[in-house]
């Protein structure tokens, strides 16, 4: 019998080979249905890690600490500011607005049966594929929740032609609702090209300021990246991942190589996904202003169904979402005709 340590799906199959039982034998044992559900862990993991994200680019994760509870609270202290302290002096609170942005991880999960056909005639390879469709979906999820999460915040902007007309793409009625924020940064650029929407952008970021207590501070936020729809990607690389000039990077333009230096080459990290509405762009500090909290990456529980006569798998994560400095970003609402 394989440890529990090195099982994995494809190991049990070599170990059924190799002890010439069948999987139906195997689960019988008490050993084997517990090392069964760790292979079915493993695999279900693995490939939840390894399918690639989008949030993971923009986002900060904030992962299970020792505390008890899901609920997190994330303050944010504007106005923050050292001040000169003289020999034997006394040093000062500083002048202080503190907010928070409470946070509470939510479970998501799906069922998924592994028949006892498949069980009878061996079929580890077709569970091994099934498992496998579970942890990429999983780590779907996450975008899809994500990306929810940050329309939901940022879509209160009044402009007509700034409006988000195909927000929640993906899964839409999944059972977590998101905060409606205030968008302090917001700009309209349907009719501009990429050069004076990201110009427009680093400007309002860098320059902006917040008033505490009747004091105006700066509060420059130094972008590093732009998230948008995966149809726009192409037409951004052009502008930001070229070396030499390119004629006609407007927001539908072919363009041509054209000459001379591009000083918006390497300005920008380019994230794209296609959870992301094509209405919409977003230039940001990455990792700064929105964050996952991630209480459970993934697990499964396994159980006998006898009304199906199934092996009942129960596939669960725990997770939430959240923006938490809305002003470490930048919303553009762009024309989608």
């Amino acid at each position: 019998m394989i440890r529990e340590d090195n099982v994995t799906l494809v190991t049990l199959q070599e170990d059924l080979r190799n002890e010439r039982v069948n999987l139906k034998e195997y689960v019988t044992r008490s050993e084997g249905a517990a090392l069964f559900t760790v292979a079915i862990n493993k695999h279900l993991l693995n490939t939840y890690k390894s399918h690639p994200s989008t949030y993971s680019q923009i986002a900060t994760t904030i992962t299970k600490g020792d505390g008890e509870g899901k609920t997190l609270r994330f303050p944010s202290m504007f106005g923050c500011n050292p001040q000169y302290v003289p020999e034997l002096s006394e040093i000062p609170f500083g002048n202080l607005d503190i907010t928070s942005t409470t946070v509470e991880a939510e479970k998501f999960g799906l069922r998924m049966g592994i028949s006892q056909e498949m069980i009878d005639d061996n079929e580890v390879s077709l569970i091994n594929w099934t498992v496998g469709r579970v942890g990429v979906k999983m780590s779907e999820l996450r975008d899809q929740e994500f990306f929810k999460c940050l329309h939901t915040y940022v879509n209160t902007f009044g402009a007509a032609v700034c409006q988000d007309v195909d927000m929640f793409l993906g899964n839409k009625n999944r059972g977590a609702f998101y905060t409606t924020g205030t968008s302090t940064n917001v700009v309209c650029g349907s009719a501009a090209n990429w050069e004076d929407i990201i110009n427009t952008g680093l400007s309002i970021l860098k320059s902006q300021t917040i008033t505490v207590a009747g004091q105006i501070y700066k509060y420059p936020v130094y972008a590093n990246t732009i998230l948008v729809n995966s149809v726009r990607e192409l037409a951004l690389r052009k502008v930001l991942s070229s070396p030499t000039v390119v004629i006609g990077t407007g927001l539908g333009a072919i363009g041509m190589v054209g000459g001379g230096r591009n000083v918006f080459n390497g300005l920008l990290n380019i994230v794209a996904s296609p959870y992301v509405s094509r209405g919409t762009a977003f230039i940001l500090e990455a990792g700064r202003g929105l964050i996952m909290l991630d209480r459970e990456a993934i697990r499964v529980d396994r159980q006998t169904n006898w009304a199906f006569e199934a092996e009942e798998v129960k596939a669960i994560t725990r997770f939430m979402p959240a923006v938490i400095e809305e002003r470490s970003l930048l919303t553009v609402g762009l024309n989608t005709a």
